[in-house]
């Protein structure tokens, strides 16, 4: 991580929001009083979107990065199996922060995706041309959901169990597509037959909620 760290500020120095930061009094106001805002670099490149801000990546143990968020989310501690991807906001050059995070776990040569949180009042501190960047380009867990697919574009699928409309909405985005099943959403990452479909969605819908 450290030297994931090291390169990526390095890189994102050269990258930052040039628009001045927002009168944190008015912020204060809209948020309320105990949501401090982020200070704005005072002179930087203009943000170009999404990939200047956020950075996901693979970690090994997840409740040390997000173990509070997945708490105050879920009322449990994360899972303590892999597979765990946290994405990171770059608030400043020097300050990185965690905002999201997703956990896989594998099921035969496939994925079941679950877990998704993100920090929603980190969202809201954030200067306000940063939150416009990242929704221009679909929003903090469309990014987090397109980046770790990229790395398990070898899985024959991956699957999701949905119950909420704006959660579903991201997925569909994403390439989920409903089932049969009331819950159960999949991509399919590889070309398969209507068979082989079948043969899967019931082997997943067997496992009941994950």
């Amino acid at each position: 991580m450290t030297k994931f760290l090291q390169s990526w500020r390095k890189r994102l120095r050269e990258v930052a929001n040039a628009a001045p930061a927002p009168d944190p009094r008015a912020e204060a106001t809209r948020r309320g009083a105990d949501s401090p805002p982020i200070d704005a670099p005072a002179a930087a490149s203009p943000v170009v979107g999404a990939h200047d801000l956020l950075c996901v990546q693979e970690v090994s143990v997840a409740d040390f990065f997000v173990g509070e968020l997945f708490q105050r989310k879920f009322h449990a501690p994360p899972p303590d199996f892999p597979l765990h991807y946290v994405s990171f906001y770059r608030a400043a050059a020097s300050d990185i922060r965690v905002i999201g995070y997703v956990h896989y776990s594998q099921f035969e040569d496939s994925y079941l995706c679950g877990g998704l949180v993100i920090d929603d009042r980190l969202y809201r501190q954030m200067p306000a041309p940063h939150r416009e960047a990242i929704r221009r380009d679909g929003g903090i867990a469309e990014h987090l959901l397109r980046e770790s697919f990229a790395r398990l574009a070898h899985a024959a699928a991956i699957w999701g169990y949905v119950g909420d409309t704006r959660a579903e909405r991201v997925d569909t985005r994403v390439g989920f597509r409903r089932t049969e099943h009331p819950y159960v959403m999949v991509c399919w990452m590889r070309e398969l037959s209507d068979a082989d479909k079948r043969a899967r969605m019931s082997r997943v819908v067997a496992l009941g909620p994950f």
